[in-house]
């Protein structure tokens, strides 16, 4: 029986790593001047790194674009990643695991 519990805790976090990845991938495809973001404990990070509360004690922090030099990354925009993996996190709970301390890059080829 334990297993079996392994077996599909296994496909579902695999099914969460597939679903964030894409997510994650969308995310820098809508926003082509997204460098990249951060996802930690609130806890770790200070408050001019932290722009968006997520769920418990994740943030959404250290977003980081291409532009002039005097833009300053707007809530809006901020509020629209977050936006993204909130829903990612209620369809799919244990993404959560997945995203605390991660930091995500744009990839150049």
């Amino acid at each position: 029986m334990k297993a079996l519990d392994d077996r599909m805790r296994h496909r579902q976090r695999q099914s969460a790593a597939a679903d964030l990845a894409a997510r994650v991938a969308a995310i820098f495809e809508q926003y082509p001047m997204l460098c990249g973001f951060s996802v930690q404990e609130r806890s770790t990070v200070t408050k001019d790194r932290a722009l968006v509360e997520l769920e418990g004690e994740l943030c959404l922090a250290d977003v980081s674009v291409v532009t002039a030099p005097a833009f300053r990354v707007a809530q809006e925009f901020s509020n629209q990643i977050a936006y993204t993996l909130l829903q990612l996190m209620d369809e799919q709970p244990d993404v959560s695991d997945l995203l605390c301390g991660r930091t995500f890059a744009r990839t150049l080829h």
